[in-house]
């Protein structure tokens, strides 16, 4: 009896540290220095290829959340960033079905990458990434200073 009630509360124990794991997951990612600038670029498209999950403009907003300090205060505000990613040369990133992600370069302090999408109308677009390093709160950490428009 007693093994029973653990196994019912070590079963209900996991059970609950898996919901709190996928709650927590919703959660936007933030720069860190534990995330290489491929990651960062990853999870970015990640957010964008379903970005209105969990909630409408997510995945931009995850984005943003990545965005170097200068390009938030070119391309900023926020909603501001929003339409310019909704619009010509960016708007394709939005749903889309597949990206691939070809290192151009890759240093300590920078790194570049070729980002090949296939959108939502089929067509195959590309994009270059462009993050650097930040000395942010949190520690050094890569951050997005740039993305062509698709072509």
């Amino acid at each position: 009896m007693l093994v029973s009630r653990f196994r019912q509360g070590l079963s209900a124990g996991l059970l609950m540290a898996g919901l709190a794991g996928l709650a927590g997951a919703s959660e936007p990612a933030v720069p860190g220095p534990d995330l290489a600038a491929r990651e960062v670029v990853r999870i970015q498209l990640d957010a964008l290829s379903d970005n209105d999950s969990p909630t409408p403009n997510a995945g931009i907003e995850q984005v943003w959340a990545f965005a170097h300090p200068d390009n938030r205060a070119v391309t900023g505000p926020l909603p501001r960033f929003k339409r310019m990613l909704k619009g010509p040369g960016y708007g394709v990133l939005i749903n889309h079905s597949r990206a691939e992600i070809t290192p151009v370069g890759e240093g300590d302090e920078r790194a570049v990458y070729r980002v090949r999408v296939v959108a939502r109308d089929g067509g195959f677009y590309r994009f270059r990434w462009q993050l650097k390093k930040a000395s942010l709160e949190a520690g050094p950490a890569w951050v997005t200073t740039g993305v062509t428009p698709g072509r």
